[in-house]
């Protein structure tokens, strides 16, 4: 406690301020600034010499002593941020000699990052140091998603700290919400860009050119005699193709039943004597979809094999690309949207030489399908407050992206100064039929994040004596 600043003053007074506990004599020339009980600042020192009027030679007069006191004082008079008592005192921050940091009335020290203090007091440290807070000293708040409040003050040295203010530390941010679950729905494809690749356009005679993919070998294959034709020449009359939705009917025709015929729900083909069927298409939504028949009536003769629907997204090669397979009625398969595919019907395992002929060969395309639908994507937590900021609100959570998804859950709130984060709310649930393709749906939701915690108001509570006046809020380590 310095001096008087008027009135009586003392020998033994200067001596208790300067020599505490001393009761020897008193020799004046031991009080000098710069002697020997009175010490000389450093250079670096930003703080106040607090016996600065207190000369360092000549004469002394005990009026030289009114309101002088031991020590160095830095007085923080204006909002500021992470300061540091090592840079403050320069090299007397390791003299042993009382140091004093004082946080003005209505002044506030923060911290600008979650791994930096508002007032650092670092290891190294002698003397008696003293940090007296008439102020407002803040840690920085949390990120948003649940980040860990920051430190108010940090204490590596032994310290005395005199809270008569607010010393509290950053709050929590609060915890992002979880993602809402995928769900499924179910849909009519739309058939796109369909393109009847053999049967049409017609070559001389009023038939077809019986195009196939290069990789079907109708020479190699046995019964086929090495014809394509889609006409069934040969054995019997011929049977003339309709081509898509009748949009080709050839005169001589038997009926209008041969051709592919398109509907919202499938798409079917059926054709007489020898084939192969040959189309493109496109599918508008990506999902397992099922070739629900495939059948081979009323034969010529025996041995013709089994009805195979090939598809590919080459035309060069069988079974290439993304639900590449060779298919029989009932089975299922994994097709993308907007791809284009090719589909051949052929027979299998023919052994009935080169007469080939069959009245009827079907197949039928369902276009019903289980999608997926998006969940809504999770809220933004809300950051903790700040020592220049309040906290932040969390964001609501996105809607769902369709039918039978989850909605994303909303964001938690940062923390008030001292508290933690609020939690995020997990995403809902999707419902629906179950798939696997293009992912397995439906889903859960993900739960959300937890809230961050509050930081610390003193970080290195061990090294600290703490007198509390005021209000703290936080944690210690």
């Amino acid at each position: 406690m310095a001096l008087t600043g008027s009135g009586t003053i003392s020998l033994s007074d200067i001596r208790d301020e300067f020599s505490p506990g001393s009761n020897t004599p008193v020799s004046m020339g031991d009080y000098y600034r710069q002697g020997t009980k009175i010490k000389a600042k450093a250079g670096n020192n930003t703080a106040t010499h607090l016996a600065a009027n207190v000369p360092t030679s000549g004469a002394l007069s005990l009026d030289d002593y009114y309101g002088a006191g031991i020590g160095f004082q830095f007085t923080i008079a204006s909002d500021t941020t992470n300061q540091n008592a090592s840079t403050i005192f320069g090299d007397d921050f390791t003299l042993d000699y009382p140091k004093l940091i004082v946080v003005n009335s209505g002044v506030t020290v923060g911290a600008t990052t979650t791994s930096t203090y508002a007032i650092n007091v670092p290891s190294g440290g002698t003397g008696d140091i003293t940090i007296t807070n008439n102020g407002n000293i803040y840690g920085k708040g949390g990120a948003a998603g649940g980040g860990t409040g920051g430190d108010s003050i940090f204490v590596g040295t032994a310290c005395n700290i005199v809270n008569n203010g607010n010393l509290k530390s950053g709050g929590g941010g609060g915890g992002n919400g979880g993602t809402g679950g995928n769900g499924v729905v179910a849909a009519n494809a739309s058939l796109n860009n369909f393109v009847d690749e053999g049967g049409t356009p017609y070559g001389s005679g009023n038939t077809p050119n019986n195009d196939a993919p290069s990789w079907f070998d109708a020479g190699s294959t046995p019964g086929y005699g090495g014809s394509n034709d889609l006409n069934g020449q040969g054995v019997v009359g011929d049977r003339k193709w309709c081509g898509v939705d009748l949009n080709a009917l050839q005169s001589g025709r038997v009926n209008n039943s041969w051709g592919f015929f398109t509907t919202s729900s499938n798409f079917r083909g059926s054709l007489a004597n020898r084939g192969p069927f040959y189309c493109s298409f496109q599918l508008g939504t990506t999902g397992t979809y099922t070739l629900t028949s495939a059948t081979l009536t009323s034969t010529y003769g025996s041995g013709y094999g089994s009805p195979q629907i090939n598809i590919s997204t080459s035309n060069t090669s069988a079974s290439q690309g993304q639900g590449g397979g060779t298919y029989t009625g009932g089975q299922t398969m994994n097709l993308n949207g907007n791809t284009t595919y090719y589909l051949v019907g052929y027979l299998s395992n023919i052994g009935g030489g080169t007469n080939l002929y069959y009245n009827n060969f079907d197949f039928n395309f369902s276009l019903n399908v289980n999608t997926l639908t998006s969940g809504g994507s999770g809220g933004s937590g809300g950051a903790g407050a700040s020592y220049n900021s309040a906290a932040g609100s969390g964001s609501s959570g996105g809607a769902a992206g369709g039918t039978n998804a989850g909605a994303g859950g909303s964001g938690g709130n940062g923390g008030a100064l001292g508290q933690a984060g609020s939690n995020g709310v997990s995403g809902g649930n999707g419902s629906g039929t179950s798939i696997t393709f293009p992912s397995t749906a439906p889903t859960n939701g993900t739960s959300a994040q937890s809230g961050g915690a509050a930081g610390n108001y003193i970080n290195g509570i061990s090294n600290v004596t703490l007198t509390n006046n005021g209000t703290v809020a936080g944690n210690t380590a």
